[in-house]
């Protein structure tokens, strides 16, 4: 065994499972404590087979596959970026090809649980008849690993750029202007990848079952806007992320003299950049049940309610836990209103009740 393996190993691998141990533990207890005997497997090979049905729920299934391989780079960055562990540059002295060998290995193993399932679910595909699907999932599964071996492979050279930004920067790019809008952009999309995948990830799964799971069976207007109820509050997440954001390193904003409608169209417009799959899939229910007319109350109720939401969080007293009550709340409240077909009414009415609040609430906001 070559020497950079077992210091990978060592460095590396062993230390990713003694930290996410206790993960593990509870992922592994809750797979497989659904059920007993043969009907777990039963249970995990029906997963397998409806991931590999149709390319929607295969990308949702590769976007949970992309944040564990996610967090497998974060940690390996993290590691060679603490003191103890600047021995592990001395790697690059290595002929390339043992280098990779021993880094390609040690990911692997960082990424066995999802090989383990991915490559099962792919062979389930295969014997499905889904080869197309299959063959998409497994370069999902090896995509993830050859952006982590690339992006560490340069990081122990001490090249610290992301390959992949800096392939992607050799295309042509749409400028943002420096303004608010794009700050709090970059911050989301940036700084906050995990919660905005996991955040649209379930808003979107809910809003597909509502579509082309229960519609389809039994079509009733209201079952999209339960939906939405459920749904749409989530964005709440993503927004207290800009808003501890805003409130902490863009305070000296305030003095700008800009004006109050201005900053509110501009969070507007990133709740509109941010829903953008959520449209794309409520368009997509309309053509397709034939009620174009509801697609705009729908699209206004997607925005009113996030905004109110954002709005909230400058009245006195608000703070994380107050927040999550609320939100808690509010979307109960809108769940039941729904249910009665009272959307249109709650989408008029949220949109200029988060302004008045906004307006009143920004500047008194300690």
């Amino acid at each position: 065994m070559h020497w950079l393996i077992r210091v990978f190993d060592k460095a590396f691998v062993q230390r990713f499972y003694e930290a996410h141990l206790l993960v593990f533990l509870f992922i592994v207890l809750v797979m497989f404590g659904m059920a007993d005997g043969k009907m777990v497997l039963f249970i995990h090979y029906s997963i397998l087979q409806s991931v590999f049905s149709s390319i929607f729920t295969l990308f949702c299934m590769w976007c949970i596959w992309l944040l564990y391989a996610a967090n497998g780079l974060r940690y390996l960055l993290n590691t060679l970026n603490k003191e103890e562990f600047q021995f592990l540059y001395i790697s690059n002295t290595a002929r390339p090809l043992n280098l990779l060998k021993a880094l390609g290995w040690a990911v692997v193993q960082i990424n066995a649980p999802i090989l383990i399932y991915g490559l099962a679910g792919v062979v389930i595909g295969v014997m499905q008849g889904h080869y197309g699907l299959a063959a998409l999932g497994l370069l999902g599964l090896v995509f993830n690993i050859a952006i982590t071996v690339t992006t560490v492979y340069y990081r122990l050279l001490r090249v610290h750029t992301n390959p992949l930004i800096a392939g992607f920067n050799l295309l042509p790019r749409i400028k943002l202007k420096p303004n608010m809008l794009s700050v709090l952009l970059r911050q989301i999309t940036y700084d906050n990848k995990v919660a905005l995948i996991g955040t649209k990830l379930f808003s979107c799964a809910v809003i597909y079952g509502a579509h082309y799971e229960w519609a389809s069976f039994n079509y009733d207007i209201r079952w999209m806007q339960v939906a939405m109820a459920i749904s749409i509050p989530v964005q709440g997440i993503l927004l207290y992320q800009v808003w501890s954001f805003e409130t902490t390193y863009l305070n000296f904003t305030r003095n700008f003299p800009i004006e109050i409608w201005k900053r509110y169209l501009f969070v507007m417009a990133l709740v509109l950049v941010l829903l953008i799959p959520e449209v794309a899939l409520l368009t997509s229910y309309c053509v397709r049940f034939h009620i174009l007319w509801q697609l705009p109350v729908y699209v206004l109720y997607a925005v009113a309610l996030p905004m109110l939401l954002y709005a909230m969080l400058f009245t006195q007293g608000f703070n994380q836990e107050s927040f999550n009550s609320f939100l808690f709340a509010i979307g109960l409240a809108t769940f039941f209103i729904t249910l009665f077909g009272y959307t249109w009414l709650l989408a008029l009415a949220f949109l200029p009740i988060s302004f008045l609040v906004y307006r009143e609430a920004y500047y008194e906001f300690d």
